[in-house]
């Protein structure tokens, strides 16, 4: 090759290089992500629900001007995961509501944060989404409006009742609700139930909907529905907590109805337990609940229901085959953002799943929302008191109502699943009742006292078992509280009987029942009934 021909060649060369180089660089200058173009999409599809004037959120993210001092705060949340705040496990579950960002959308905010935020051009900018001032789901059929309340300016946590009486033309489905508390500073939740709302020795509330910091509205799927009578008793449980200054709230409750019958009613449920006690400084306490399905269900949704203290949720659904399945784990649970959950499909457990709830708890002082680590903490209502309910709510398989739920096969179909050699049905007699329950009595380990409770089982531990001969004593926890022992024989029959001693405890916290003693058989398939009289 000439020297000539060389020279040529590699001038050639360099100015692609050149070329190629201004051409990246003018390129990767473009490509840098802008307001208009890239981040303004994202904000409207997942953000401004929240992140707009008169909504639970700090700052609107609705315009340039608005989100631009925020944007190294934004993306230092988003790249934590801490925005928007779906802090389930993905590796678990579909859901139809997920607000998440996918890692396509986190690179793109924090590429903007990292640019300078520059706005882009404004013919790039989306067309502003239009919301309904106030109702995001439109105006609503019917409006409950409630009592104005006051709130100090330095009071104790208080939980009114209101009960409210529809007046109806008649009988109406629901398809939707939705909560517009009147003042977020002071409305801790609130809970909704269908009736009195009252809790027995015997009988649950029947839950309608819940509202707490961050809960969307409950809207319902095509063709389903919760149907309520048109002189229906509505009760509102409210959380009220003083925050330094006098104020008032006066909420509202929407409800959306159908325009026509739906193919399938709606039942809420739990699984749930109110026993258990927390630790003082433990930064990871467990807590399980179960809860039996009677019969083939779709589930709608799921809601976790805890305290400060709560942790992470799981709900992990065993088949009558055997096989599990985790349905939805909350990894990261946060009192603050509590969710409605619905599967994009519809959730089938056929009958005799069992639905496990597992619970974790933080009392310890790495958790900066404990009010107070050096203290043990039970069930209560109170926020320094913790709760554990994994709410799912379902419709049947086969008709348009769930079955009526008969809590002694409940109870029987639980016992079943042990060995006959340990499982028991009894009758406890609780002073001013009878009540039919189930009592788990190994010769090793911890056993469980299945206590009917409305349309749930409870468990409660029996711990520290010792046999003599075929005696046996041992300690039961209820409340969190120990205290209560029980002294029992099981006889060469298969029978067994015995008596409790509450010792020290306080008995009105059980409402006035008096746990004194307890009859009953081993349990079979074929065993009578114990009767309840």
């Amino acid at each position: 090759m000439s020297d000539r021909k060389f020279r040529i060649l590699c001038a050639t060369f360099s100015a692609s290089i050149v070329v190629a180089t201004l051409t990246g660089g003018a390129y990767a200058a473009d490509s840098k992500p802008t307001f208009s173009k890239d981040v303004a999409p994202i904000f409207y599809e997942k953000c401004t629900e929240c992140h707009r004037p008169g909504e639970i959120a700090p700052m609107s993210l609705l315009t340039f001007e608005e989100a631009r001092p925020w944007a190294k705060s934004i993306a230092k949340n988003v790249a934590a995961g801490e925005m928007p705040p779906w802090k389930i496990n993905p590796n678990y579950g579909t859901f139809s509501n997920d607000m998440s960002l996918t890692k396509d959308e986190i690179d793109t905010i924090v590429g903007w944060a990292d640019a300078g935020a520059p706005r882009g051009k404004r013919s790039d900018m989306p067309k502003t989404p239009h919301y309904t001032d106030g109702w995001r789901n439109g105006e609503p059929d019917y409006i409950i409006e409630l009592d104005t309340i006051e709130v100090g300016a330095d009071e104790p946590d208080f939980f009114p009742n209101i009960e409210i009486k529809m007046d109806l033309p008649e009988d109406k489905w629901i398809r939707a609700i939705e909560f517009r508390p009147g003042n977020r500073q002071v409305l801790h939740h609130v809970v909704t139930f269908l009736g009195g709302g009252t809790t027995t020795a015997t009988t649950l509330p029947d839950f309608l909907a819940v509202w707490a910091p961050g809960t969307p509205p409950a809207v319902y799927p095509e063709g389903t529905g919760r149907k309520i009578g048109k002189n229906a008793k509505i009760t509102m449980n409210m959380h009220y907590h003083s925050y330094g200054e006098a104020a008032t709230d006066q909420t509202r409750v929407g409800l959306y109805f159908s325009d026509k019958e739906p193919e399938k009613a709606i039942s809420g449920q739990f699984a749930g337990t109110v026993n258990f006690r927390i630790p003082a400084n433990d930064n990871d306490y467990q807590v399980n609940a179960r809860y039996v399905v009677d019969e083939d269900i779709k589930v709608i949704s799921f809601f976790p229901h805890m305290h400060n203290r709560g942790k992470s949720m799981k709900y992990t659904a065993t088949y009558p085959d055997g096989q599990s399945e985790i349905l939805l784990d909350v990894a990261k649970y946060d009192f603050n953002w509590q969710w409605y959950y619905y599967p994009e499909e519809l959730v089938t457990l056929p009958e005799g799943t069992v639905l496990e709830i597992e619970a974790h708890y933080d009392n310890s002082s790495e958790n900066p929302n404990n009010p107070d680590p050096s203290m043990d903490v039970i069930f209560g209502e109170g926020t320094d008191s913790e709760m554990m309910f994994g709410v799912f709510d379902f419709v049947a398989v086969n008709g348009k109502y769930p079955k009526p739920i008969d809590i002694t096969d409940k109870l029987h179909r639980v016992l079943a699943t042990y060995d006959p050699e340990i499982s028991f049905q009894v009758s406890v007699d609780l002073g001013v009742m009878k009540l039919k329950s189930g009592f788990i009595v190994p010769k090793e380990g911890d056993g469980i006292w299945y206590l009917p409770f409305g349309r749930q089982l409870f468990e409660l531990p029996i711990s520290n078992i010792q046999w003599t001969g075929n005696g046996f004593h041992a300690d039961i926890t209820l409340l969190g509280e120990g205290g209560i022992t029980m002294d029992g024989v099981l006889n060469a029959d298969g029978s067994i009987e015995g008596t409790f001693d509450t010792g020290d405890f306080d008995t009105r916290e059980l409402g006035g029942l008096n746990p004194k003693g307890f009859t009953g058989t081993r349990f079979t398939k074929a065993a009578d009934q114990v009767s309840s009289d």
